[in-house]
């Protein structure tokens, strides 16, 4: 590249001294022939101004003959030759005016005469003494009157350059010779003068690849103190600018990529052509992006069905937040886009971010149902209790055993509101994490022997089997016995309830892996696949109706997995329909410690 910069460099340098000398050679081949030309006719003016002219008039207005006349034309141009400059190049003739006709010539007088432009403003009475440079050859023609009715003459002079040619031809010459030193010193001095010049930018262009690498360091040698020196001690400091802009704008970078990559929210950044420039992991996780090669702004969304296009950002509704509610893999997610602009307020890209609202949504889901069930919980004993009442304030006073028995069913229902209202703000002392544990030492074969035999009658009222048997030996748990009572009880009541009559519920007690567990397996109805997952939700019921018949609020399981809980346990059930449902209990190794701490 820098070889054709030196070439051209070098060109231009002798074309420049080139047309300088071409133009000075011009001026002075101009010059020459000019002074040449005007010296021919101040000559000629200065001897036709003398006694030439009036030696010649005197000859040509006498009377003598044709051949005495010529005889003394040729004596006068023979004694004036020298002022006129005759030679074999130059020649004097006389011409008649009339018509142009030669009367005398000096040399050999056989050429042709043209009529020159200068012998016709002589036969018109003028001097005629233009010249032209281009022309071959120089005239002049000078007008004598031939007196009274007698011939006019004119004096011709004509020079055929011979002597300026000769000239012409030896400054041609040194033209020539001085155009090829020039040339020749011209090459030398521009490819010398090329060099200082392209050196230095070959230097900085070599710099300026390393720019374009990456590497900004800059310690290039100052040449000179003119402006290449300037322009590469500019370069020096430009590098040191850009190194530490760098630097700088790496270590932003850096931070920004640390904070995208731990903070919660989803961050994807696309550009106006619609590509990724940015993607955090949490983007990629909470949407399932594994590759984003290929992967584009609109079809990502209209995949996700969040009816958005990057036009909206760019051409119609410039630099406005659009939000979206997107569901993917059953989970819930808000989208919100911020397009982001450069310089003259044009639409650089867009901006966007997820978050995961899931657990919120089914919060939100959960609490609406638990209003909804709660409501409808309430509702039907407020309504039967409403009614009763209704009937027996109209009917007052009514047959007496109609009045007990409508105010048995006004207790019934008052006492299931009582019952709902209780374990409702037990579950929210739960939730508030306001219950106190009542830490005791207790034998758990103990604890459950007695809830065994609390629904003894309840179990043979059905024609139940209700067994109770411990595997091995139990360690005294150390806990709330009242709350791990209740769990248990709400699980034996759930079972004889939903057991058929002649069925049997079993319950086994034991301690292994360090743990306690209790076991509770009836012959009952069973459990739905598709409802295990939700059977210690609030309000859950596989069979609504039979529920409420039963007297159920849907809130035992739930109090019961509380409880456990609380107690750092564990809970779980299993069942197949119309064979069995087992819920499991597990205490941790912990209680026992804590149990044995405190016996000894």
């Amino acid at each position: 590249m820098f070889k054709k910069m030196q070439s051209k460099i070098v060109v231009i340098f002798v074309a420049l001294v080139l047309a300088i000398m071409l133009v000075v050679g011009g001026y002075m081949f101009n010059s020459t022939v000019k002074m040449y030309t005007n010296a021919f006719n101040e000559q000629m003016d200065k001897v036709m101004s003398g006694e030439f002219v009036v030696a010649m008039t005197e000859t040509l207005r006498s009377d003598l003959s044709e051949t005495e006349k010529t005889n003394r034309i040729n004596t006068v141009i023979s004694a004036y030759s020298a002022q006129l400059g005759l030679s074999d190049g130059r020649q004097c003739a006389v011409l008649d005016a009339r018509d142009a006709s030669r009367l005398v010539t000096t040399g050999t007088g056989a050429e042709p005469l043209e009529k020159t432009a200068n012998i016709l403003q002589a036969m018109a009475g003028k001097v005629g003494r233009g010249t032209s440079i281009t022309s071959d050859f120089m005239d002049y023609a000078y007008f004598i009157e031939g007196g009274a009715g007698g011939t006019d003459y004119i004096i011709y002079i004509k020079d055929n350059k011979q002597s300026i040619n000769i000239l012409i031809r030896n400054m041609l010459y040194i033209i020539i010779q001085a155009i090829l030193f020039g040339a020749l010193a011209s090459v030398i001095l521009g490819y010398f003068l090329s060099r200082t010049i392209t050196n230095p930018i070959s230097v900085l262009t070599e710099k300026a690849e390393d720019f374009a690498e990456g590497n900004f360091d800059s310690n290039l040698e100052v040449f000179s103190q003119d402006e290449i020196g300037t322009l590469v001690e500019t370069f020096n400091y430009m590098g040191g600018v850009m190194k530490g802009a760098i630097n700088t704008a790496a270590s932003e970078k850096h931070k920004l990529e640390i904070i995208l990559e731990n903070i919660n929210n989803g961050i994807i950044a696309f550009n106006t052509e619609q590509d990724i420039i940015s993607i955090n992991q949490a983007a990629k996780k909470m949407l399932n992006i594994d590759e984003t090669a290929g992967l584009r702004f609109d079809r990502f969304f209209e995949e996700l069905n969040a009816k958005v296009c990057m036009a909206e950002f760019i051409y119609l509704t410039r630099f406005r937040t659009e939000f979206r509610e997107i569901e993917i893999n059953g989970r819930h997610i808000k989208a919100y886009f911020f397009p982001f602009k450069m310089e003259e307020n044009r639409v650089a890209g867009v901006v966007c971010v997820f978050t995961d609202v899931t657990e919120e949504f089914n919060l939100e889901k959960s609490r609406r149902k638990f209003v909804a069930e709660v409501s409808h919980e309430l509702k039907t004993p407020l309504t039967t209790i409403g009614t009763y009442t209704e009937t027996l304030l109209d009917n007052y006073p009514v047959d007496k055993d109609m009045e007990i028995s409508f105010l048995k069913t006004i207790q019934n229902e008052t006492i299931k509101m009582t019952n709902l209202v209780k374990n409702l703000l037990t579950l929210s002392r739960f939730d508030a994490q306001s219950v106190e544990l009542k830490l005791e030492a207790f034998d758990l074969a103990e604890m459950l022997s007695e809830v065994v035999e609390t629904f003894r009658v309840q179990a043979e009222n059905k024609n139940q089997e209700l067994l109770y048997n411990t595997v091995n030996a139990i360690p005294m748990i150390y806990a709330d016995r009242f709350q791990i009572e209740r769990a248990v009880k709400n699980i034996v009541s759930n079972s004889l309830k939903y057991t058929p009559e002649n069925g049997s519920v079993k319950v086994f007690a034991g301690f292994l892996n360090n743990q306690a567990y209790i076991k509770i397996e009836d012959t009952g109805i069973g459990i739905p696949e598709e409802d295990i997952g939700h059977i210690f939700e609030r309000f859950y019921r596989v069979d609504k109706a039979r529920s409420r018949e039963q007297g159920g609020t849907g809130l035992g399981l739930a109090i019961a997995k509380e409880i456990i809980e609380n107690h750092k346990g564990s809970i779980s059930m299993e069942s197949r329909m119309g064979e069995y449902t087992r819920v499991t209990i597990k205490l941790p190794l912990n209680a026992a410690e804590k149990t044995k701490t405190a016996l000894s």
